[in-house]
């Protein structure tokens, strides 16, 4: 199947072009928000961590000391490891034991495990040990009011098993949190509106 987490420059182009303004500013404001729930002491957590885009404002911010990815792209784990990060292969659908961090993250994928979510977001608030911060797409080209522009964007944004029709909203992301008793201690949105950012924090 044709997919852009086989080609790490066609994918982040296609992010940039996606998010338009909002592309530097959803990395610099979930830079932020683990800058304010953890500091810099400690360690981040970031699944399905794609093209290193978030690690890259981290490091420039001193907060990807101790930083680990988990990938499932073989594509996106031969660029981590020409750059010298720590991510390691890792299959969400799986069920694995995830390693638990003081910040554990997800940028823009949660959509494609919308059928487990509800056994997924319990796994990841576990893994957290201070902070769990999910920023999930809104508004996107998958859902234009163009069929042409819809059916590209899915086939492009579809993962090697499966193509992702499904996308949430703000309310039905929150709606998710509210099922699992997970609490939504802040709610921030990108300045274009295109992604939602959810923060979960856990009491010291």
């Amino acid at each position: 199947m044709l997919t852009i987490y086989r080609f790490p420059a066609l994918y982040r182009l296609a992010m940039r072009v996606g998010y338009g303004r909002d592309y530097a500013r959803r990395h610099a404001l979930v830079t932020d928000l683990v800058a304010d729930g953890i500091g810099h002491r400690g360690d981040v957590l970031e699944l399905c961590c794609g093209d290193l885009a978030l690690y890259q404002h981290l490091a420039r911010r001193g907060l990807a000391g101790s930083y680990l990815g988990l990938e499932q792209s073989c594509a996106m784990l031969r660029l981590a490891r020409r750059r010298g990060v720590d991510v390691r292969a890792f299959d969400v659908r799986a069920g694995g034991v995830l390693p638990t961090a003081a910040a554990v993250i997800m940028q823009a994928s949660l959509y494609q495990f919308h059928d487990i979510a509800d056994i997924l977001l319990p796994r990841l608030w576990a893994a957290a040990r201070r902070l769990l911060l999910i920023a999930e797409p809104v508004r996107n080209v998958s859902q234009s009011r163009s069929a042409v522009a819809r059916w590209l964007a899915r086939i492009l944004t579809g993962t090697d098993d499966r193509v992702h029709t499904f996308r949430y909203t703000e309310a039905t992301l929150l709606e998710l949190y509210r099922r699992c008793g997970i609490p939504v201690s802040r709610l921030d949105r990108t300045p274009g509106g295109r992604e939602v950012i959810v923060c979960s924090v856990k009491a010291p």
